[in-house]
């Protein structure tokens, strides 16, 4: 049994099978019962008729509507068409989006929520230009690799660093400025150069 004469009910209580045979935007041209018309999809049917469809069409409208799509005898992924606005909500329960490779893309990207939780074994990001506004950042890692052309940071109040050794070196100059200064080692204070001023 096909698909044709599988829906011949739809085609007894209304509605006729007919194959899509040119699509432009929500107007198609499908071929029914040998005859050629015009047919806009149904504000219901949300996926998007392509050539070589089998449709199922509503008459005795104004115009006649495709209602769903019943077969695609060609290639091409399913499209879903959502007008301007559309919602997918879960009210009170749980939406799970599963697949094997997730793509989004879209112009301008909105994300609002109290909590938000992301697991990766890697992520690879490229950004233009970010801007964080936290009221705190916690981060615990193994490492934290870090490579800039330019590195600029300002912190109003006090900033404190703890670590076991401490490593830092510049190819030019560099500089110690404070109002007080204070250097101080338990063991040895080593200071070595071609020239020493002091004062």
């Amino acid at each position: 049994m096909n698909a044709i004469t599988g829906f011949s009910a739809f085609a007894m209580s209304g509605g006729q099978v007919a194959e899509v045979l040119s699509r432009e935007g929500e107007d198609c041209l499908v071929l029914q019962d040998g005859r050629e018309e015009a047919a806009r999809r149904a504000f219901s049917c949300l996926v998007e008729p392509e050539p070589g469809d089998v449709v199922l069409v509503a008459q005795g409208a104004a115009s006649p509507y495709i209602l769903a799509v019943l077969e695609r005898r060609g290639t091409a992924a399913m499209r879903l068409a959502l007008p301007d606005g559309a919602t997918v909500a879960a009210d009170g329960g749980r939406l799970n989006l599963s697949a094997e490779t997730l793509v989004m893309q879209a112009a301008t990207t909105q994300v609002a929520t109290q909590t938000l939780g992301v697991a990766a074994t890697q992520t690879e990001a490229r950004l233009g230009r970010v801007s964080a506004i936290a009221e705190a950042i916690e981060t615990i890692a193994t490492r934290i690799i870090g490579r800039f052309r330019r590195s600029y940071r300002f912190v109003e109040e006090g900033e404190h660093l703890r670590a076991r050794d401490i490593d830092q070196r510049a190819s030019g100059h560099m500089t110690l400025k404070g109002d007080t200064t204070t250097l101080q080692a338990g063991l040895v204070v080593k200071i070595d150069g071609a020239q020493i001023h002091m004062g």
